[in-house]
């Protein structure tokens, strides 16, 4: 009895015969399938006998038109030295070279292929219930047995990496499985484990991660590759020298960056690598007084410019930046000739020499100067910063940051320079006078994905206005307003209104923009601020800690009405009646654990900036004009740096626990005999189903203190570098279990010298 089975058919190789390729039916048996095929073969017999469309061979004219002729007159002439089938029984071998060619046609019907017996694949129609003649465009050949899906399936099963990893595999060699790993995954691995030792809340620092990396380059010849790659595109030189260089060299500082010197410039496939470089903190020699000048200050930057030059694709220099103060510096020069640079910040000094006015011009009285800002930099001052700038079309953030005193002006210079900026991106601005940058600047910016003002004083809410309805601002996603006179709400309506990319928006300063009399009858309307694109928004009007101000009302309803749909954070630090956050998520506590206890990174510690010059001084006056003419004195005042954060979460602390103390449902049950029992649940502040989470958290980088704002000081400052205080380095132990007994080598091998964990700190 025969054995029925279903078997799904594909393509298959030529190593199987067509026979093979037959469909077999589940209800049928074996001979009712063969029946069923002879007398389909018998019909497309017929059909070719009366159409007479095929020639008969000279020795077939007398036979019968019969299975067997049919087949000899579809099948395809056969090439001499072939056989039709290599492992069935009627396999011939192929002829001798010397033996002479049959006289008889290579068709015959006593050949021995027959229907019965298979032919070869690669040179037979398909037979069977879809029989197609074997003509030239529908035989199977190489060419579609490698687009065919049998191909594909059959590549993937016998791809390297899946017969490498097959469980039966006793023969693998040494690292076979590792060496079949892509390139990208490597890359990953090896990223991981920087970011390891790189995290804001990791135990370790860059000393530990460049030793790893090491480690990693060493393990294998196809590893050294990616490791070598990960190794120097962001080389990290934090902290200072251990004391065996310093014995070695007989130099206080810079031994690391001569022996990284050294490396880059034997080597220039890894010079070509370095894309990023972190340089150490300056150190001042043991025996130096104030009396011997900064002679050891020039020879460290000259040492940094030399390997900056080293370094032909550097993208970013990190570290604490020296002020420019328009006169030659070998480390400004040696950064205006790297072509591939793409972060840059200027911490711009007074000029060495008073800037005064050419071609018999007199120069600014006081009072002028007292109302205008510093006094405007000479031709050849203002075309050196112009000339460092020609070679950076590959540049996407700038940050300026004008100290007490300096000065971009004229006003045209800071616009000429950034025409050679073509790729700008991100431009951060930090106290520039109003001589420097003023409306005409701001109506002059191209295009940007961010700009941050802080304490602009020369530009106005109406310039404001005139640049978010420009369209080279279609594509500005945030917008920093810090100290700035923006003054009207109406002003700031229209930006929100015309700037259709906006995702984050900050603004802080220390009084309330004001609405116009006769435009009061437009608060009815809510929402009359909104915007359907920002998704952060940090708020801090400093003048009215104790209430709440019209600004901060207009807005809460304005959050209220559904005016900003897609906001999801909102960092309001000086909400002192709770009316933000109420409109957010409800959440259990809002202080961090040591709020409470103690603070970190007190005003009287650690300095933030770790530039080579003093501390700034207090910021000049507010200069008034037209539009900041009726607000109050107070706008004149030193700007304040911000509401403390920390501060704020205790009091938005105590507002949650206050209200926790008051029911917000009530419930009565009623019992049997008729005593009913009030029950009322914890309060809380907030609106359930709010997707607006209430953030008082600073950005990565700032402190409480200032906001949570970032600024250029803190950008060009240590980042965790200096040691002192509270705050403690990595000696490279962070991973050495507790109670483990290692001998003397195997602690110094990990033991490095003490240094700080720094944390690169962007504004964008």
């Amino acid at each position: 009895m025969a054995s029925t089975a279903t078997i799904k058919s594909f393509p298959l190789p030529p190593a199987f015969t067509a026979a093979d390729l037959y469909s077999i039916d589940e209800d049928g048996n074996a001979a009712a399938v063969n029946a069923e095929r002879v007398s389909r073969m018998n019909r497309t017999t017929r059909a070719a006998s009366q159409s007479g469309a095929h020639p008969v061979y000279q020795g077939m004219q007398n036979a019968s038109r019969s299975q067997e002729s049919f087949q000899a007159l579809k099948r395809p002439p056969k090439l001499t030295g072939t056989s039709t089938s290599k492992n069935g029984s009627n396999y011939t071998p192929p002829a001798s070279p010397t033996s002479p060619r049959s006289p008889t046609s290579p068709r015959s019907p006593t050949s021995p292929t027959s229907p019965t017996s298979p032919t070869s694949f690669a040179h037979e129609g398909i037979e069977g219930p879809r029989r197609r003649a074997a003509s030239t465009g529908n035989r199977m050949n190489l060419n579609t047995l490698q687009t065919s899906s049998w191909v594909r399936e059959s590549v993937y099963q016998s791809s390297p990496i899946r017969t490498a990893f097959r469980p039966d595999r006793l023969d693998r060699g040494p690292n076979e499985l590792f060496n079949l790993l892509p390139g990208e995954v490597l890359d990953l691995v090896l990223q991981s484990l920087k970011g390891s030792h790189l995290n804001w809340n990791s135990e370790s620092c860059a000393t530990c991660m460049m030793r790893d990396l090491c480690s990693a380059a060493l393990c294998s010849r196809r590893l050294y590759k990616h490791a070598r790659v990960a190794l120097y595109e962001d080389i990290q030189l934090v902290g200072s020298d251990s004391a065996a260089h310093k014995k070695k060299f007989k130099q206080n500082q810079g031994n690391r960056m001569s022996m990284l010197r050294r490396t880059l410039r034997t080597n220039p496939n890894i010079a070509s690598l370095v894309r990023s470089l972190k340089v150490p903190h300056p150190e001042p020699p043991l025996n130096w007084s104030v009396s011997k000048g900064m002679l050891w200050l020039e020879q460290y930057e000259d040492q940094v410019a030399t390997l900056i030059m080293a370094c032909p694709k550097l993208e970013r220099l990190s570290g604490p930046t020296p002020n420019y103060d328009h006169s030659f510096r070998k480390i400004f020069h040696a950064l205006s000739t790297r072509k591939c640079l793409k972060d840059m910040t200027w911490v711009i000094d007074p000029a060495s020499t008073p800037a005064q006015q050419q071609g018999g011009q007199r120069t600014d009285s006081p009072s002028k100067r007292g109302q205008s800002g510093p006094s405007m930099l000479e031709p050849s001052q203002g075309d050196a910063f112009l000339d460092s700038h020609r070679n950076w079309s590959s540049l996407t953030s700038l940050s300026i940051l004008c100290q007490p005193g300096a000065t971009l002006a004229p006003h045209r210079l800071l616009s000429r320079t950034l025409t050679h900026l073509p790729s700008l991106q991100h431009l951060h601005l930090c106290n520039l006078p109003p001589n420097a940058f003023n409306d005409n600047n701001l109506l002059s910016l191209p295009p940007l994905k961010s700009l941050i003002l802080s304490r602009i004083v020369g530009i106005t809410s109406n310039g404001l206005t005139s640049f978010a309805t420009r369209s080279n601002t279609s594509h500005l996603q945030r917008l920093e307003l810090r100290n700035t006179p923006l003054t009207s709400l109406p002003a700031l309506a229209r930006i929100f209104s015309h700037l259709p990319a906006l995702k984050y928006f900050y603004l802080a300063q220390s009084f309330p923009p004001v609405m116009p009399e006769t435009d009061s009858f437009a608060l009815w309307m809510m929402p009359y601020l909104a915007s359907s694109t920002i998704v952060k928004l940090h708020w801090d009007i400093t003048s009215h800690p104790n209430t709440t101000n019209e600004a901060d009302d207009i807005l809460a309803r304005s959050i209220e009405a559904g005016g900003f749909p897609a906001l999801t954070t909102l960092r309001t630090p000086n909400d002192p009646e709770g009316r933000f956050q109420a409109l957010c998520r409800p959440v259990d506590h809002i202080i961090l654990p040591n709020d409470r206890f103690q603070r970190l990174n007190a005003m009287g510690g650690i300095p933030a900036s770790g530039s080579f010059s003093a501390p700034s001084s207090p910021i000049s006056p507010l200069h008034k004009s037209s539009t900041t003419m009726s607000l109050p004195l107070t706008i004149y005042a030193t700007p304040l740096p911000g509401t403390d954060l920390q501060t704020a979460r205790l009091a938005a602390q105590s507002r949650l626990e206050a209200a926790h103390n008051a029911p917000r449902f009530r419930f009565t049950i009623a019992a049997d005999d008729g005593l009913a029992q009030t029950l009322g649940t914890v309060g809380f502040i907030g609106t359930l189903g709010s997707k607006i989470s209430y953030h008082l958290l600073p950005d990565d980088g700032a402190v409480d203190e200032q906001g949570g704002l970032v600024d250029v000081a803190d950008m060009v400052g240590d980042g965790g570098e200096a040691l002192g205080g509270s705050r403690e380095g990595c000696t490279g132990r962070w991973n050495q279990k507790e109670g483990e007994v290692a001998d003397k080598k195997e602690k110094e091998k990990w033991w490095h010298t003490e240094r700080g964990r720094w944390q690169r700190i962007e504004a964008i």
